[in-house]
């Protein structure tokens, strides 16, 4: 490989490269704002740039149209750069991004940021679990889980500033939506935008580098052929278009269906969020491959059914505690899923996973844009939220099906592969 992505558990100054590596998952988190706070700010900025219910679910979805052109460049650019330098790349794209949509004022000018900030975000968390499993090869599933657990993080700050920031922008209030809705995307961007020039000096400063060994690492497309990764890639997308485009039309769903919120929407996707942190922190926590037959199989179903459940036969309360409660669930069966990759080598995975996460955008941007569409047809944006949620039903009968975590072996090579 060109570059030296990762520092190894045996160099000389693993302080300094571990403070690197928390850096990095500290920008991960920043470069997650346009995805949590937007959410909590639809209704008002549907009102603020004069958008439908189509209108609106285009501009939510634009983060995900990002992700379909950045993606395919994953495998590629990891291989020509190395996954450190490739991440730097990934952070600038996103701050500037997130500066375009601070800056913008006109409705087409912030989803083209959203979209640049979006997917180079999306990029992100297929960099970061890879230089995690690179440093702990024996440990896949727990460092994908603490990837993932960094990166849900945010959803637990981020609604409650963007619901914070809408009180303060009420009639009466200090600040006017515009203000609120643009400046903090100026700031978080200038923050990624210096954080990862920080990162690539204190690596050189460090000597961060992987030993040499004069093999390269080449991008290859038949790693996307197989069976198991096909598999993979097919119930990532169900897990990923049912998980984003509930969560991106929670707030407005809540708003335009209850009169009188008992929980402000901004807390409760900070309490799915955090229910995403509970549950993927307790799965860190437990050994590798335990469990992993029924988070594939069973959680999904459960946590589906009881969204679609809550959604037609529930009041405002019961909707903002089930939907956490089935975020507990739900949030299992993905990291177990990703851990399943059959992975020898970083570029592998980055391929394979950056595919999952390609089709998981394809299906977030479809998914989004149909809600918005059914509903704006049906004046009821249930049945569309319905069809969302049965992907989670779908994940688990394909994993049942297809006999995922029924028995895992260790490979010669140290990899865990299911059969």
């Amino acid at each position: 490989m060109r570059a030296d992505p990762l520092p190894s558990l045996g160099d000389t100054r693993p302080r300094t490269q571990s403070a690197l590596t928390w850096a990095a998952l500290a920008l991960g988190m920043v470069s997650a704002y346009t995805i949590t706070a937007l959410p909590v700010f639809a209704p008002r900025a549907q009102e603020h740039f004069g958008l439908g219910e189509a209108g609106l679910g285009l501009l939510l979805s634009c983060a995900g149209i990002g992700s379909l052109l950045a993606l395919p460049l994953v495998g590629p650019v990891t291989a020509l750069l190395g996954a450190r330098r490739f991440l730097q790349a990934c952070l600038l794209a996103a701050g500037a991004g997130m500066i375009l949509c601070g800056v913008g004022r006109s409705v087409w000018l912030f989803e083209v940021g959203l979209a640049i900030a979006g997917g180079a975000g999306t990029v992100v968390a297929v960099a970061l679990p890879a230089w995690l499993m690179l440093l702990y090869p024996a440990l896949r599933r727990r460092m994908v889980t603490l990837t993932l657990l960094i990166l849900v993080a945010p959803g637990m700050l981020f609604p409650l500033l963007a619901q914070w920031l809408l009180a303060a922008s009420t009639e009466g209030g200090p600040l006017s939506f515009a203000a609120v809705l643009h400046l903090p995307f100026v700031l978080l961007g200038a923050a990624l935008a210096a954080g990862q020039l920080v990162l690539g000096l204190g690596a050189k400063q460090a000597d961060v580098q992987q030993p040499a060994t004069g093999v390269s690492e080449p991008f290859r497309a038949r790693d996307l052929l197989g069976p198991p990764a096909l598999l993979v890639i097919a119930c990532a997308t169900l897990h990923a278009g049912a998980d984003n485009s509930l969560y991106q039309w929670m707030p407005k769903f809540l708003e335009s269906r209850f009169d009188q919120l008992p929980i402000a929407p901004g807390v409760v996707m900070s309490l799915y969020a955090a229910a995403y942190v509970l549950s993927r922190g307790t799965l860190a926590a437990l050994p590798e491959g335990v469990g992993q037959r029924l988070m594939l199989v069973a959680v999904g179903p459960v946590g589906g059914g009881m969204l679609i459940a809550v959604i037609w036969l529930g009041g405002p309360l019961a909707v903002g505690l089930v939907y956490p409660l089935a975020g507990l669930l739900v949030a299992l069966e993905y990291p177990a899923l990703i851990s399943d990759i059959r992975a020898s080598s970083t570029t592998h995975f980055s391929t394979v996973y950056a595919a999952a996460l390609w089709g998981s955008s394809l299906m977030t941007v479809v998914a989004i844009n149909a809600i918005g569409q059914i509903g704006e047809r049906t004046g009821d944006l249930r049945v569309g939220l319905t069809v969302a949620a049965c992907g989670f039903v779908a994940f688990g009968l394909i994993a049942l099906l297809a006999g995922l975590g029924r028995r895992q072996a260790s490979g010669p090579d140290g990899d865990v592969r299911a059969h």
